[in-house]
């Protein structure tokens, strides 16, 4: 199969498929084996690139590194699009170890409150924990999900954790968007444990109506 065709045929198969976004297992299935990460982050960004451009076709993606991290980012205002500037998604490998996190840094950028008036955190896309930095890896996100307050929170700070406990873990994340704003409404995070890709899709907006 072309790979135009293929991711295609990834995006089609993900209607239906209920909480995720893309048919993660129909693009694992498609990689074959042995799976490397190498082989799987450029797969999930060509996949989750395809869905963006469906939705948003006015966009200028482009693809970057940043400390070990590859991020797929929408360079929207390049050709004028509506929507903001905004990371799509990034993959890395965790590392064995990461830099003293920068609390200065962030205390210097405040974030005001979400649109529905929800408390919100400066987030990282990629965890501090997995070696995330600052720039296109910041975002805005739901508090009680950042800091593990609420029961989506834990289960989102654990899967962040278990990345970050085994250095060389593929780990991902993917912003998904519902207006034009760089505000997520939900997260997709994964993560390879062995040969299989474990996601679980999160609610950052909770107080929409």
């Amino acid at each position: 199969m072309a790979a135009d065709a293929l991711w295609d045929h990834i995006v089609e198969e993900a209607v239906g498929i209920g909480s995720l976004s893309v048919d993660y297992e129909g693009l694992m299935r498609r990689l074959g084996r042995p799976r490397a990460a190498a082989q799987i982050g450029p797969a999930l960004l060509d996949a989750l690139a395809d869905r963006y451009r469906r939705q948003y076709p006015s966009c200028a993606l482009y693809e970057f590194s940043q400390a070990g991290a590859t991020y797929l980012f929408d360079l929207a205002s390049d050709v004028g699009g509506p929507q903001e500037d905004r990371t799509v998604a990034v993959w890395t490998v965790t590392p064995p170890t990461v830099a003293k996190r920068d609390t200065a840094y962030q205390r210097g950028f405040p974030m005001q409150p979400g649109a529905e008036g929800a408390a919100v955190d400066r987030g990282h896309v990629i965890p501090h924990l997995s070696g995330g930095e600052f720039g296109p890896n910041i975002f805005r996100q739901d508090r009680a999900l950042n800091r593990g307050w609420s029961e989506p929170g834990k289960r989102y700070r654990a899967l962040e954790r278990e990345a970050a406990r085994t250095a060389g873990t593929l780990y991902f994340a993917h912003l998904l968007y519902d207006d034009n704003s760089a505000y997520p409404t939900e997260i997709e995070i994964g993560l390879l444990r062995g040969d299989e890709l474990y996601v679980e899709r999160f609610d950052n907006r909770p107080y929409r109506t």
